[in-house]
C-alpha cells in the first residue's frame, strides 16, 4: 500500500504544473481579457464578451497568487498585441505554420496574425468571443450540476 502511495504521489507531482507554467497561462488569459477590451473598443466585440473574458479570469486565477508580469499582459493586449503561449483564431491543421498559434515568449499584432490567418481583426475578435461565452456557459453548467 506504501508502494502505491509513493507512486501516486510522483505520478501527482508530475503533473502539477511549475509557477513559471502557470504565470505563463496566467499571462495569457490576462492578455485575452486585454484583446477582448481592444476588440470592443474597435466596435467588433461588446461589454458583454468583455464580461465573459473577465470571468474568465476570475474562474481561471481563483485564489491563485498571480505575478505582476502576468497582470501586465492585460496591457499589452489593450494595445492589440497577442502574446504567447496561445492560440488566437480557429485550429488549422492544414496550415503547416500554425499562424493562429503563437509560442512561449512570442508577440505579434492581432492584426498582423489575422492577415496570417487570411482573416480580419473582427473574425477573430468574435471567434475569442464565441469562444469565451462557450467557457462561461459551460462553467455554469459544471458550478449548476452540482
Amino acid at each position: 500500500m506504501l508502494a502505491g502511495a509513493v507512486s501516486l504521489g510522483t505520478v501527482q507531482a508530475q503533473e502539477l504544473p511549475t509557477d513559471r507554467q502557470l504565470q505563463a497561462a496566467f499571462g495569457a488569459v490576462y492578455n485575452r481579457l486585454g484583446l477582448m477590451e481592444y476588440c470592443a473598443a474597435k466596435r467588433f466585440a461588446d461589454a458583454g464578451d468583455v464580461a465573459n473574458s473577465r470571468r474568465s479570469v476570475t474562474a481561471t486565477i481563483a485564489g491563485m497568487a498571480v505575478a505582476a508580469e502576468a497582470r501586465a499582459q492585460q496591457a499589452v493586449g489593450r494595445r492589440g498585441h497577442i502574446v504567447g503561449p496561445q492560440v488566437i483564431g480557429l485550429m488549422n491543421s492544414s496550415n503547416r505554420d500554425r499562424p493562429e498559434e503563437l509560442g512561449e515568449g512570442q508577440t505579434m499584432s492581432l492584426a498582423d496574425n489575422a492577415r496570417a490567418q487570411q482573416s480580419t481583426e473582427r473574425t477573430l475578435c468574435r471567434q475569442m468571443a464565441d469562444q469565451g461565452a462557450a467557457v462561461v456557459e459551460a462553467a455554469s453548467g459544471a458550478a449548476a450540476a452540482h
